[in-house]
C-alpha cells in the first residue's frame, strides 16, 4: 500500500488530533474526582461532545440527521458510541494512577496492535492490508518505546 502526497500532506492534522487526547484524558482526570462515580464524568465528557457536535453542525450549515435516518442505522453501529465509552472511562480511572503518557503509550500500543489484526483480517468490511515484516517491526518498536517510557530511570 502506497501513501499519496496528499495523505502525507494529512500527517500533520492527524498528530494535532492526536494530540488533544492527552488533554482530554488530564482534563477527565480532574472531572472525575469531583462526581460520584467515574461514568458520570463520562457522561458529562459525551455531553460536551454532543455539545461540539451540534455546534460544528450548525456552523457549517450541516442538516441533523432524521429519527428516521437514526432508526434506520444497523444497531451494531452504535456499539462504537460503547467503545468511546470504555475508553474514556479507561481513560479516567488510569490516568490519575499511572500518568497521562504512560495510559496514552500503552493505549497507543493496544490501539496500533488491533489496528493491524482488524487491516490483516479485514475486519468489519475494512481494507485488507496484509501483516508484514514492517508492521511486526513496528509493533516491536511500539513496545519498546513502551516500555522506555513506563520506565522510571534511564
Amino acid at each position: 500500500m502506497n501513501i499519496t502526497h496528499t495523505s502525507w500532506l494529512l500527517i500533520p492534522l492527524a498528530i494535532f488530533v492526536g494530540a488533544v487526547i492527552p488533554v482530554q484524558g488530564a482534563l477527565l482526570s480532574k472531572l472525575g474526582p469531583l462526581l460520584n462515580h467515574p461514568i458520570q464524568a463520562t457522561l458529562v465528557s459525551y455531553i460536551g461532545g454532543t455539545f461540539g457536535c451540534v455546534l460544528i453542525l450548525a456552523i457549517s450549515r450541516s442538516s441533523y440527521p432524521s429519527m428516521g435516518e437514526l432508526l434506520a442505522i444497523d444497531w451494531r453501529l452504535y456499539t462504537a458510541g460503547f467503545l468511546g465509552v470504555i475508553f474514556v472511562s479507561g481513560m479516567l480511572y488510569l490516568m490519575p494512577v499511572v500518568g497521562v503518557a504512560n495510559m496514552l503509550a500503552a493505549a497507543i500500543v493496544g490501539q496500533l496492535v488491533a489496528s493491524i489484526l482488524v487491516d490483516h483480517f479485514g475486519l468489519l468490511g475494512g481494507m485488507r492490508v496484509s501483516i508484514s515484516p514492517s508492521r511486526v517491526f513496528g509493533v516491536v518498536l511500539l513496545f519498546i518505546g513502551l516500555y522506555f517510557i513506563q520506565r522510571k530511570t534511564l
